[in-house]
């Protein structure tokens, strides 16, 4: 590989006080992904001429002719043939992001602070993993195996708007929320080493073009801490006496985020083509015309439109064709999670506390939906498959001193 010289990272911001009650922040800096070296090095020591690789392809014309056992399990390389099953491009150069900031900030009251943001976000020569010696019905360049190609050759764009307000610690309350407003496209959703999903087409990377899979179009997040009027220096139970002791210096406090669902890629799995040309899941299904992906009232049993996908048809001479579905084009269960906090704080001499804390996430034990299946070619096809951790409470005791 050709070494990559020329990575200039500047950073810049400024501030400004244009009003006695308003400051405006901006910034700039590009960031590289300074590890992907480590990846690609990991990966080329897997094959020759450090290690041995064999692709082991069966036909289901005779099973019993070609059924794979343990004899056949390994087979030898034939003479000449190439059995490299990774590779990357000798021009390969880093990954890098531009990040660029706006904030505005006004003081509506002394403890009472709004910020608008706008946070746009430009990836360019993100890696993408592509598997060129394949067609949908196989291998395509005789002798040589099945073989992964990564280059830089990806970008990505992601915008998001923000508003917070805070509400600073006063008479005992603190109060804060933000919402976000944001949207991410790109080609291959990482920058650098460690790719994984491969393109389903690799001399059209254009199709993979799609919202990015970390993409959340809504998001709001909010927190709060309440000190409980009762105990030291509070409106009651002051004085020292048993209800103090167990009542008084409690803090209350708590967040929750609601957030919509993150996307998903229909896929094609067990495909006998793509198997036999080295990989599985990469292929998608044809989308329908006229059909919504999504439903009015989705369920777990149902959580996207089955109908709005097919298997791609098989041409004359027995070539299977690339699906036309968008990456990324179903749209998961978001979540909503509460969490809270119970918190004492015990004073003792000489700045010594003991600290009394009991936790729960998820305090509502609402379930969180976080997977679903998309192999339209799968029996549980549409239905939801994976949930988040339910609730959890935690006791904890600390001294200080």
């Amino acid at each position: 590989m050709h070494p990559d010289r020329n990575n200039f990272a500047p950073r810049v911001g400024i501030a400004w006080k244009p009003l006695r009650k308003t400051v405006v922040r901006a910034g700039y800096g590009i960031n590289y992904n300074t590890g992907a070296y480590q990846s690609i090095v990991q990966q080329l020591a897997f094959q020759p001429p450090f290690a041995s690789t064999a692709t082991n392809i069966e036909s289901l014309a005779d099973p019993l002719a070609n059924q794979l056992t343990l004899q056949k399990g390994f087979p030898a390389p034939a003479l000449g043939s190439i059995t490299n099953s990774y590779g990357v491009d000798p021009n390969y150069r880093l990954g890098y992001v531009q990040i660029r900031n706006l904030d505005i900030q006004q003081e509506i009251r002394p403890t009472l602070i709004l910020n608008i943001d706008y946070t746009g976000t430009k990836g360019t020569r993100l890696d993408i993993l592509e598997a060129p010696n394949r067609i949908p019905s196989g291998i395509r360049i005789p002798n040589v195996d099945a073989f992964n190609w990564e280059d830089s050759q990806g970008d990505s764009e992601a915008n998001a708007a923000s508003v917070r307000i805070r509400k600073r610690l006063q008479r005992g309350v603190s109060l804060g929320g933000t919402y976000t407003l944001s949207k991410a496209i790109d080609d291959a959703s990482t920058i650098g080493g460690g790719a994984t999903v491969v393109a389903q087409n690799p001399f059209d990377i254009s199709a993979e073009r799609g919202l990015s899979s970390f993409n959340q179009t809504h998001k709001f997040t909010a927190d709060y801490l309440w000190e409980l009027p009762f105990g030291h220096d509070r409106r009651w139970l002051t004085n020292r006496s048993v209800l103090r002791a167990v009542l008084g210096d409690w803090h209350w406090s708590g967040d929750w985020t609601i957030a919509s669902g993150l996307p998903f890629t229909p896929r094609i799995l067990n495909d006998v083509s793509d198997i036999n040309r080295g990989t599985n899941g990469t292929l998608r299904p044809n989308l329908v015309s006229g059909q919504s992906t999504s439903l009015p009232d989705p369920s777990r049993q149902q959580w996207f439109n089955t109908a709005a996908f097919v298997v791609p048809p098989t041409l004359p001479n027995s070539q299977q064709q690339y699906g036309d579905a968008r990456r990324n084009s179903i749209i998961g269960p978001g979540s909503v999670v509460f969490d809270m906090a119970m918190t004492k704080v015990v004073p003792l001499k000489d700045n010594r506390s003991l600290e009394f804390r009991a936790t729960a996430a998820n305090i509502f034990n609402r379930p969180q939906f976080t997977t679903i299946d998309t192999n339209i070619n799968s029996p549980t096809a549409g239905q939801v498959t994976g949930v988040g951790a339910m609730r959890t409470v935690q006791l904890i005791a600390r001294f200080r001193f």
